[in-house]
């Protein structure tokens, strides 16, 4: 919305974009990559007009000591962090596949080597211009199968270049007989 309201000056708002980015929790990772990438919460704009109050107070004797607690501290949460992280985003893309592989329709056709198939148009079928040509091109041979439902197809003895999917196919009947569809009187 805002791009679209300043077209011409877009590439002022990139800074604000990313902070915003960085510092929202993701959901696959349930961390900001802020979190991930520094081991701590970002410091906020907000912050820096709201007073708040140091839980501790450190003194100049043992600042050096209380640094490298706070950078030991860091570093052992940030692998603790990362590794669960891991797991997150494994699980999030195994939960991805299932719900890709429920989606898929099994190959109901399996052809073999020589079945004369017709092939689907698919692009005709997206086309208003189209409406009323064939969905069907010509009766193709199976040329080769290469396993995933793909195969690839020859028409006579010219072999297509393209691989094409099993659910794009369908058994091609030819007619022995052909029987005039209209009764003779």
């Amino acid at each position: 919305k805002v791009s679209t309201d300043f077209e011409q000056k877009w590439d002022i708002f990139i800074p604000s974009v990313l902070l915003a980015y960085r510092t929202l929790k993701q959901d696959i990772t349930k961390h900001t990559p802020f979190d991930l990438t520094y081991g701590r919460t970002a410091t906020l704009p907000i912050n820096f007009t709201v007073k708040t109050y140091p839980v501790q107070l450190i003194n100049e004797e043992n600042f050096q000591e209380t640094l490298q607690r706070r950078t030991y501290t860091l570093l052992s949460t940030l692998e603790v962090k990362r590794r669960i992280t891991a797991t997150h985003i494994e699980h999030s893309q195994a939960q991805q596949k299932e719900r890709h592989n429920n989606k898929l329709s099994p190959i109901t056709n399996e052809f073999k080597i020589r079945n004369k198939v017709l092939l689907h148009r698919t692009k005709a079928e997206k086309q208003w211009s189209g409406k009323f040509e064939h969905k069907w091109d010509e009766p193709f041979y199976i040329h080769e199968i290469l396993g995933n439902g793909s195969y690839k197809l020859r028409l006579n003895d010219k072999i297509l270049a393209k691989i094409v999917h099993g659910n794009r196919l369908k058994h091609y009947h030819s007619r022995n007989n052909p029987e005039t569809l209209i009764p003779q009187i």
